[in-house]
């Protein structure tokens, strides 16, 4: 059963006031006892509540721990990009007159616009630039030096650092969405049967059914 935020405060707080309603009137208590809903019976359904409203507040950390470490992730790639361009525009101003070495360098062409080729190709343009002296002096030349150029790859493990963050993230929320989401359905199942049973239980004194938070109709 899959049901939107609000439903399931809903039904939190339907089910906690006819359960808290049964458990402290002794008029409704003893109503119940016909059909054998005593305090073990009660019990059951405070103990799912219990689930839910557990399972409920996790998926909201869970949630709330997903959107920074996708914050964060992106900002780590917002943090490359000007990098990156800077020196890819200086590479292709270097190769200007050598457009075939563009490819061996991964400069020429237009950047990858998935996340695992864009990075891919960034780390290749970085370790091949990096390798190459020829290419190092004529960096130099524009004021970009090796150590320069080697905070690419710096920012690129930092990218993939908060990308493996966001994805475990990403996973811990799925699971707790499951989670939430199946110890929902079960309390969403009691606490129909239970309704049924307090309209039927409580049917010599329909009035109180308002304190179980039924309306008589």
């Amino acid at each position: 059963m899959i049901l939107t935020n609000r439903e399931i405060e809903d039904l939190i707080g339907e089910t906690e006031l006819s359960l808290g309603a049964s458990l402290r009137n002794p008029k409704i208590k003893a109503y119940l006892l016909n059909y054998k809903y005593d305090e073990t019976k009660l019990a059951e359904g405070e103990s799912l509540l219990q689930e839910v409203k557990n399972f409920y507040q996790k998926r909201i950390t869970e949630g709330g721990g997903q959107l920074v470490a996708t914050s964060l992730l992106e900002k780590a790639i917002e943090e490359f990009r000007p990098v990156y361009q800077e020196h890819l525009t200086l590479g292709r101003l270097i190769l200007k007159r050598q457009p075939e070495q563009m490819t061996r360098f991964s400069i020429s062409g237009e950047r990858k616009h998935d996340f695992t080729g864009y990075l891919l190709q960034a780390e290749n343009f970085y370790e091949t630039v990096i390798a190459d002296e020829e290419m190092l002096t004529q960096y130099d030349g524009f004021g970009i030096s090796k150590e320069n150029l080697e905070n690419g790859p710096a920012l690129i493990a930092k990218i993939r650092d908060a990308n493996f963050d966001q994805e475990g993230a990403k996973s811990a929320a799925q699971a707790a969405t499951f989670d939430r989401n199946h110890a929902v359905s079960k309390l969403a199942d009691w606490a129909g049967d239970f309704r049924v049973i307090l309209k039927l239980a409580l049917a010599p004194e329909p009035q109180l059914l308002e304190a179980a938070g039924i309306v008589a109709r």
